[in-house]
């Protein structure tokens, strides 16, 4: 073995004579395997009958001393369980609702997975084409320019966004829907393929599509030249926000509920009138790298009209196309260095929803989804906009492989109702544990953080976020834990009775020894030293008292410790 020193186990076999009764016994007997040292193998193996075989099996030293250590923490655990037990219990069931979310899909829907430039060929063909592209540039300048002068000739005098662009407009834009395949060819789409068609407004008036990258709405534009919903800020883009509110946009703030309620019902409108071209979304709501089907957001199923699907794809050997987690000036550069960029759009047949579906539109999405990704022949996840949010932010704190980061927000938001905004919160609270590079938070991590000693209560409230009992956490676990603490029933009034209960004067304020009292009639193997940093994060300004105020802040951050202090209740 290389010179590594090994252990011994022992394991039973059977003998060929045993029946099959004795046979299953022996098995269930000989299930476990306890690894044992060198010097009690001599020992053991006296001890055998003469109807077992016994075989002497390797252990590294490594994998003893693991054990060996998992067998200690848990022995601390077991030696420090102090304090009232059925109190500590009967406190921790406050927070005993506390979902399984199962395990995060190991798929990144944002990763762009362009190769590196590299190699002899990817090399010389940047070299070469590199004038190209200042070509390519000067010509979409143009492009644009041309545009922008059609567009404004076409809306000179009509402001109203809200109302009907006439006929004899849109008949005009004809020339700035031109520019925009000029702009596709430029970017090395000089073919698209297309299969199926696309089906009158009359059938289908909403149009939904998935979204991979800056190009399709373009190409849409060209294509159908529809109405589309569009984020408030596009509205200000140089020239190109001028040729968008052409498509008559509903406008809308992705931050705003009410701003997203009126456009739901701007949607059902433009919808339901033939006056309108038809409606197109973008049901995921942002780019993704086209190998998975994120949630899908409601405002194209709440009318509930016929929708078409289309789904687009961007094949490539040498250049990924998706926008995600690549910048748009690396994208563009590597989109103009390319000879010829590859697309395929398919119009799927129309899909009509029953009368359940009109009534719960997310079943409706569902089905629908499932229809495109099929076609796509890729997986669906339920994540979202505010997964991609979070994987920036991981990087910003520094965090090794970001995407690890990411909990499926369509499944949070639906189950917990929380927003991009409090996991935000949470993430920054679960970078300040030093997670490892795997994203993950052990015991030791999680006790050391929080100024807990290895007791029995400290390994319960550890184990209200570890669900999968595996001995540490994932930033999804701890996202879910944190957001059902929020929705423990009547917390206020828990609170407020466990800061009444550590407040033995009755004065309004907990000093340091009230403080200890209470840590210690639920801990009572914790330290002076941690009690003292329990102090330190309670009392904000420092006065030497810790104030309701102070108390409730503290609590809301870290809702997991308040079943220590309702131990004085």
């Amino acid at each position: 073995m290389g010179g590594t020193n090994m252990g011994d186990a022992q394991v039973p076999l059977l003998a060929g004579h045993y029946n099959n009764g004795e046979q299953e016994s022996l098995k269930a007997e000989s299930a476990g395997i306890n690894a044992r040292s060198k010097d009690q193998a001599s020992v053991q193996r006296r001890d055998c009958i003469n109807d077992e075989v016994c075989v002497t099996i390797p252990i590294s030293d490594e994998l003893e001393e693991n054990l060996s250590r998992k067998e200690k923490d848990a022995d601390s655990f077991e030696e420090n369980a102090d304090g009232d037990l059925e109190r500590m219990q009967k406190a921790l069931e406050l927070f005993s609702d506390v979902p399984s979310f199962g395990k995060l899909p190991t798929i990144d829907p944002f990763l762009n997975k362009t190769p590196a430039v590299r190699g002899m060929y990817e090399n010389l063909k940047t070299v070469l084409l590199l004038p190209l592209m200042v070509v390519r540039l000067l010509v979409i300048l143009m492009i644009l320019v041309v545009g922008f002068i059609a567009t404004k000739i076409a809306l000179a005098g009509w402001e109203n966004g809200q109302s009907v662009l006439p006929r004899w407009r849109r008949k005009l834009m004809s020339v700035t829907r031109l520019c925009g395949r000029g702009i596709l060819f430029c970017y090395g789409f000089q073919w698209i393929r297309r299969i199926g068609r696309p089906a009158p407004k009359e059938v289908a008036p909403i149009v939904v599509s998935n979204h991979v990258s800056f190009i399709d709405p373009i190409f849409y534009f060209y294509e159908l030249f529809p109405s589309i919903v569009s984020s408030k800020s596009h509205d200000s883009l140089f020239m190109a926000g001028t040729i968008i509110r052409s498509m008559q946009v509903i406008a809308v703030d992705r931050t705003s509920a009410e701003s997203r309620k009126s456009a739901t019902a701007e949607i059902k409108r433009r919808a339901a009138s033939m006056e309108f071209p038809s409606v197109l979304l973008f049901p995921e709501g942002t780019t993704t790298n086209g190998r998975s089907l994120i949630s899908f957001k409601p405002g194209a199923f709440v009318p509930g009209f016929p929708i078409q699907p289309v789904v687009i794809r961007y094949p490539f050997v040498h250049f990924d196309i998706s926008w995600g987690d690549i910048s748009l000036t690396n994208l563009v550069f590597r989109m103009f260095t390319q000879f010829n960029n590859f697309m395929e759009v398919q119009y799927l047949p129309v899909i009509y929803p029953s009368a359940w579906e009109v009534e719960n539109p997310s079943e409706f999405a569902d089905r629908v989804r499932y229809e495109m990704a099929r076609a796509l022949c890729v997986p669906v996840t339920e994540h979202t906009h505010g997964d991609l949010m979070l994987s920036v932010n991981a990087q910003r704190l520094f965090l090794r492989f970001p995407a690890n980061y990411m909990v499926e927000m369509g499944k949070v938001e639906k189950a917990l109702g929380l927003r991009t905004g409090d996991v935000k919160k949470f993430l920054e609270k679960f970078a300040a544990m030093g997670p490892s590079c795997c994203g993950t938070v052990s015991v030791n991590q999680f006790l050391e953080w929080h100024h807990l000693p290895k007791c029995w209560i400290s390994r319960k409230i550890f184990d209200l976020f570890d669900k999968s009992r595996q001995g540490f956490i994932t930033f999804r676990e701890f996202v879910v834990a944190s957001g059902s603490f929020l929705k423990t029933q009547e917390l206020r009034s828990h609170m407020r009775a466990a800061y009444s209960a550590c407040n033995l004067q009755g004065d309004g304020r907990i000093s340091p020894i009230e403080l200890e009292n209470c840590l210690k009639l639920s801990m009572p193997s914790i330290n002076n030293a941690k009690v003292k940093m329990w102090f330190k994060r309670l009392d904000l300004d420092n006065d030497g008292v810790i104030s309701w105020e102070e108390f409730e802040t503290f609590i809301e951050t870290n809702l997991e410790l308040l079943p220590i202090f309702m131990m004085c209740t």
